[in-house]
């Protein structure tokens, strides 16, 4: 999971922390509905960070028993975020991970921003979400290389190094 130094600038709000998909952070990940995107869930990690005065940051990340299953859950997934977006519009996250989507709208009947991607690398899926005030709004730019910083980090920790990757600051 990304910590403060690959997002250096922003204030720590929470984590990383990781669990078991039965634990505590499991939340609202796996609501009813869409049970199928959990069959074959393993591990459940999330950060959370803010840029005062800009923008709230979250990541988030499950890890599958194999590929199959991420693969199965990643249309779930997206569809179910996607849905929780006011006028989505969708965004480019250029190359990140081996399947990709991300949408920026409004989060809540204020009109405040959210952008939320979401990258599935081998056996994990993994999203950033930002939410912004309508005034302040999300750059584009700022979602993707999130977006990327956090495969990249991913990628480096499934090749058995210590994950590195970080935004420039």
């Amino acid at each position: 999971m990304p910590d403060a130094k690959a997002v250096q600038g922003w204030e720590v709000l929470s984590g990383p922390a990781a669990d078991t998909m039965e634990g505590d952070l499991t939340g609202s990940l796996c609501p009813q509905k869409e049970k199928q995107a959990c069959e074959g869930r393993r591990f459940v990690g999330t950060s959370r960070f803010k840029e005062e005065k800009k923008a709230g940051i979250g990541f988030c990340a499950i890890t599958y028993r194999d590929e199959k299953a991420a693969e199965d859950a990643f249309d779930v997934h997206w569809d179910w975020y996607r849905k929780r977006l006011g006028k989505p519009q969708s965004l480019d996250l250029g190359r990140a991970g081996e399947q990709r989507q991300a949408a920026l709208g409004t989060g809540n009947y204020q009109g405040d921003k959210r952008a939320v991607a979401q990258v599935r690398l081998c056996t994990g899926i993994m999203w950033v979400s930002v939410d912004a005030s309508r005034q302040t709004g999300i750059d584009a730019a700022l979602v993707k290389d999130h977006a990327t910083v956090f495969a990249a980090q991913a990628d480096e920790a499934e090749k058995g190094k210590t994950p590195a990757a970080a935004l420039d600051s």
